[in-house]
């Protein structure tokens, strides 16, 4: 799952470089034949983003390429319980119209900072380098929010075969143990295999949501060689700092305690 999210990402983030030097060109073109702020900015006004930023300037590519990788994403994963194809054509419906959403935003994003910096007076180097620090462009916030969709749609398709199983089944939580690694990750790790149900009691949320935002894990019945390694590893590293792991809360916990 990792190296096919790792993929998405940079594929991903590498078509909206290309797209928004493109839009930086043309706006210089523009201005290169003479036309006035004013007469840009109204251009900027009246574009359609959806047709431009994603047919013209080709971000539709990283759309396509996103919805790749959830085809990917299913050839790579262990199909153990009930699922219909109108539920999996649901959740691939769901995902494009949610990364269709997303490139278009980001479009709207770049006008936005393009009107403002030709507005300002900005052109060239400062033009692209305002354009490119604004916070929504920011690659770590991409970066997460790309990750954070594609693991969120494979663990959206584990959980319905999970509630459509039958029988005592146990499920270990799967993915790597580094420095990245977040303290309630690191809990659901050391515990060991559990049932649908304890997850759910214990972990609310977690079999949806992992760890939260750009979370690399899932709860899978049969976990990668080296696991029983890592959950005993995670165990003694709780047990060495059990205050900074007392206070580790699943996503939901997390909002059901912001908003209690």
């Amino acid at each position: 799952m990792e190296q096919i999210i790792d993929q998405a990402v940079n594929d991903f983030q590498s078509q909206l470089e290309e797209s928004q030097e493109e839009f930086v060109r043309d706006i210089e073109d523009l201005e290169n034949q003479g036309l006035s702020p004013e007469e840009i900015l109204a251009i900027l006004a009246g574009l359609n983003i959806a047709s431009y930023w994603l047919d013209d300037l080709l971000m539709k590519n990283a759309v396509n390429d996103y919805l790749a990788a959830t085809g990917y994403m299913l050839d790579d994963m262990v199909f153990f319980g009930k699922i219909t194809e109108t539920e999996l054509l649901a959740f691939r419906r769901l995902q494009e119209s949610m990364i269709m959403n997303y490139a278009q935003s980001l479009g709207e994003e770049i006008r936005l900072g393009m009107s403002e910096g030709i507005a300002g007076g900005l052109r060239g180097k400062r033009l692209r380098e305002t354009i490119a620090s604004r916070i929504t462009l920011n690659p770590g916030r991409i970066e997460g929010m790309v990750a954070t969709a594609l693991a969120t749609y494979r663990r959206s398709i584990n959980a319905v075969m999970a509630e459509n199983t039958e029988g005592d089944v146990l499920y270990s939580y799967e993915g790597p143990l580094d420095g990245l690694t977040r303290p309630i990750c690191r809990v659901m790790i050391a515990s060991g295999p559990l049932s649908y149900d304890d997850i759910e009691t214990q972990f609310p949320g977690a079999f949806l949501d992992g760890g939260g935002f750009n979370c690399r894990h899932e709860w899978v019945q049969t976990p990668s060689e080296g696991f029983a390694e890592r959950s005993a590893q995670a165990s003694e590293d709780i047990e060495n700092s059990p205050k900074k792991f007392a206070k580790a809360k699943t996503l939901l916990e997390y909002y059901r305690a912001k908003n209690s």
